[in-house]
């Protein structure tokens, strides 16, 4: 009987220590993959695939997060770099200036790829379309009329108007392409060099090489003024057709037409024109009107108002300093200009076109 307890004893005992290991496999079980996710959120994603999974493919935020780097602040700030210029120290970064030298910078890209930089004052060439005022022997085309240095009293072209703005500029000369004695008015096709707004003055303004100027200086009317021209009623906004043209008006806005059509890149200047003393007398000079009642106020005002409306700058020379009262010593014959008289003009030239 006792060996039989004894038996009993020793089969309960095992059956108590089955029951404890399994509980515990169960309990191991139940808690490991707590375990495993819980290390899993303390360590973070380990791998790349996890990283896609979670933000998308391609995301370069998520890539950096995903592999374990982090934003440039907090690399900054891992790192012990304090600012900018040594973050790029401590990552064999080079400053600004050394980067874009070494990989070409924005300038450079744009010099290399982009239109071409903008002229220097050098490089400005320039032409003149105008009558005697702006005329010098061997200065001009060939074929048009002179009347400096064998009339008047301006002796060297250093002392005419537009030389003084070339030198004191710096532009380039294109091309001055003035006739002695000539009009707006005429026959816009012939090929009459009296005509300035005729086809041949307008293409007489091209370089030698065939250039465009890059400024033209229109200074003509005078000879408009004097021959009595009819002043016409066209404020600049009045088509003109090609052929003769009879009223100043009308011949000076077709001039301009023509010039924006053959130079649509240069910047164009009007001139407006002096006083005008009483031309041929014995001075003193009374201011000169024409046939037509007019002075040269008028025709200057005109001028003004045909520039205006086709949004181009005016040079007012009727009050660039040349006066009835001081005409003796401006002018030889109450139009021609001294060399007093061409500085006047030269000064509100360069006044407007330097500006």
């Amino acid at each position: 009987m006792k060996g039989k307890r004894w038996i009993g004893v020793l089969a309960g005992a095992a059956l108590l220590v089955l029951s404890a290991c399994g509980a515990a496999e169960q309990a191991k079980e139940s808690e490991t993959p707590e375990n495993e996710r819980a290390a899993t959120e303390s360590a973070g994603p380990e791998d790349g695939s996890v990283v896609k999974e979670g933000t998308g493919p391609g995301d370069e935020t998520a890539a950096k997060e995903g592999s374990g780097l982090e934003d440039e602040t907090a690399a900054k700030e891992g790192s012990g770099l304090e600012d900018e210029t040594a973050a790029k120290e401590g990552s064999g970064l080079e400053d600004e200036t050394a980067v874009k030298e070494g990989t070409g910078s924005e300038a450079a890209a744009e010099d290399g790829a982009g239109p071409e930089e903008e002229r220097t004052v050098e490089e400005m060439k320039l032409s003149i379309l105008g009558d005697s005022i702006s005329t010098y022997e061997g200065w001009i085309p060939e074929g048009n009329s002179v009347f400096y240095p064998h009339n008047g009293a301006v002796q060297d072209v250093s002392q005419t108007w537009w030389k003084i703005v070339l030198d004191e500029a710096g532009f380039v000369l294109c091309t001055n392409g003035s006739s002695s004695g000539s009009t707006c008015i005429g026959d816009s096709r012939a090929a009459d060099v009296k005509a300035g707004c005729s086809d041949l003055r307008i293409s007489q303004l091209s370089g030698a090489d065939g250039e465009a100027p890059d400024i033209i200086i229109v200074y003509m009317g005078t000879n408009d003024m004097i021959e009595s021209a009819q002043i016409g009623d066209n404020d600049g906004l009045k088509p003109v057709e090609e052929g003769p043209v009879d009223n100043f008006s009308d011949a000076y806005t077709l001039t301009l037409d023509k010039l924006k059509a053959q130079y649509p890149s240069a910047q164009i200047y009007c001139c407006t024109l002096p006083p005008l003393g009483n031309w041929g007398t014995d001075q003193p000079f009374v201011t000169f009107v024409n046939g037509q009642g007019m002075t040269s106020e008028v025709y200057s005002d005109r001028i003004s108002a045909i520039a205006r409306n086709r949004g181009l700058p005016v040079i007012d020379l009727y009050h660039c300093g040349i006066t009835i009262d001081n005409m003796p010593e401006m002018s030889t014959d109450g139009v021609h200009l001294t060399p007093a008289g061409m500085r006047c003009v030269a000064d509100a030239v360069l006044d407007c076109i330097t500006k």
